[in-house]
Formats: structure tokens, C-alpha cells, sequence
């Protein structure tokens, strides 16, 4: 068993808050270092030599798509920032064939709209 402390907010067995510490197998810690979601207890945070830790764009772009459709639309249709709109279209459609088309056009709406209000 290895005691790991998580760097950001994730599910594993339960929600696992940033800053919590657990244990888990060595091969789990292992896994989750490399995805840069947890460090072991005890050591620093590897500086650009593991894995980069997510953005909270990248974070904040993933929330907006693990609702239900209906939600993640109007919920995107409020956002203008295009690092989050990007990250969500990113999180979506890493989802493969079961990405949703509506949340998809929506972000893409969203994205066509906040570029031009920037231009």
C-alpha cells in the first residue's frame, strides 16, 4: 500500500478532494501519479519532468460536459471564455461514439460566438 495525497478533486473509490490523503495499491498509485492526479506523500511535485497537471480550463471545460445534455448546453451557452470552450469540445469529444452531437454543436456555437465577440 502507498499513502498519496490527490492534487486536484477526482472519483476513486469515492470522491477524493485536492489535498486528501489515502491509501491505495502501489500499482493504483502508480496510475494515478501518471495521469498527475495524485503524489506520494511525502515527495514534492515533479517541475515539467512527469506529467502536466490539468489546467482549471481543462478542469473547468470537463465539468461543463459531465452533466446531462440538457444542462451542459444552457451551461455552455453562458460561457464566453475560449480556453473553457475549447477544453469542453476537447473533453467531449474525447468521449469517442458516445459524444453527443447537441453538446457538440453547442460548444461549437459557443466557440463561433465568443470568437467573434473578441475580434
Amino acid at each position: 500500500m502507498a499513502k498519496v495525497i490527490a492534487l486536484t478533486s477526482f472519483e476513486h473509490h469515492g470522491s477524493r478532494s485536492r489535498g486528501a490523503q489515502f491509501d491505495v495499491s502501489a500499482q493504483h498509485a502508480d496510475l494515478l501519479a501518471k495521469r498527475g492526479l495524485v503524489k506520494l506523500a511525502g515527495q514534492a511535485v515533479p517541475a515539467g519532468g512527469g506529467p502536466a497537471a490539468p489546467t482549471s480550463e481543462t478542469n473547468d471545460g470537463a465539468q461543463l460536459v459531465r452533466q446531462k445534455a440538457a444542462d451542459a448546453i444552457a451551461a455552455i451557452a453562458a460561457v464566453t471564455d475560449l480556453a473553457r470552450l475549447d477544453a469542453a469540445l476537447k473533453a467531449e469529444t474525447a468521449k469517442g461514439d458516445k459524444a453527443r452531437a447537441t453538446v457538440v454543436e453547442a460548444i461549437e456555437t459557443a466557440i463561433k460566438a465568443a470568437a467573434q465577440a473578441q475580434a
